[in-house]
């Protein structure tokens, strides 16, 4: 049950690191494969490169399991990122140990098992989940000053083209998916939309409803790189005035 909760923990991180989401089913169906994997402890005579090679396996079926891809990159990606969600742990959980002077339980097939009681670990576990999110909310904040985003958005063999501005004040989600909306300047939408759904907008010029659609692609360009964005929404606004920009974004769609 712990390293259920630790890998739940781990996938969360991992989560809010990359800005993908998955369905709460995926989670646990990754979780239970990352509890069965502890329990390797108790295999005898399995040797350093074979319980490396089952560690790197295990880790690639828990996130191939908890997350959907669209590309390889994608993929390695996320790996890399719930490596660094397990450092982010370990870290805090050594942390507690030097500070209680608590020593190691054991060392088993290349895994090291703390002197800690179950209340703990999930002690731990909670406090590296937070401290990742006050990290990435800084991290989101600080990005948001940088620079000026170019957004491409796709739609049944369209394409607008057009500079965003990453703003941390556009918290808008689609409702029934809960994904984050990027909003544009309805006039640079220069294709029909066929399906659409109303996004609830809270703004200084009042409460309304925003017409959204989901495109086949978006991709962000900036002065790192290209990004394909999965899982948003882009909301229609008459109101973005600015010769700088014609959409905000979300800080929720961008992957550190």
């Amino acid at each position: 049950m712990l390293n259920f909760l630790l890998t739940f923990v781990l996938l969360e991180i991992t989560a809010k690191l990359t800005k993908k989401r998955a369905t709460p089913i995926r989670f646990v169906i990754a979780s239970i494969i990352g509890a069965a994997y502890s329990l390797i402890i108790f295999c005898d005579g399995v040797n350093e490169l074979l319980s490396a090679l089952l560690k790197i396996a295990s880790s690639l079926v828990i996130v191939a399991v908890a997350f959907s891809f669209h590309r390889l990159t994608q993929y390695i990606k996320s790996v890399l990122i719930f490596y660094f969600s397990s450092i982010i742990v370990l870290g805090v959980t050594i942390a507690v140990c030097f500070v209680f002077e608590l020593g190691f339980i054991a060392v088993n097939n290349s895994v090291i098992y703390f002197d800690l009681s179950a209340g703990m670990i999930i002690v731990c576990a909670l406090a590296s989940y937070l401290l990742s999110c006050v990290v990435i909310r800084i991290y989101d904040r600080l990005l948001s000053k940088k620079e000026i985003y170019t957004l491409k958005i796709e739609y049944k063999g369209n394409c607008s083209t057009m500079l965003a501005f990453l703003d941390t004040g556009n918290n808008l989600r689609e409702p029934f998916s809960n994904s984050p909306v990027i909003v544009v300047d309805k006039s640079k939408i220069n294709f029909e939309i066929e399906s659409f759904r109303y996004v609830p907008v809270n703004s200084v010029n009042g409460n309304g409803l925003l017409v959204a659609f989901k495109p086949d692609k978006i991709v962000l360009k900036s002065s790192k790189g290209e990004e394909v964005i999965e899982n948003a929404y882009v909301a229609l606004s008459e109101n973005i005035k600015n010769e700088s920009y014609s959409a905000l974004l979300s800080y929720n769609i961008l992957s550190v």
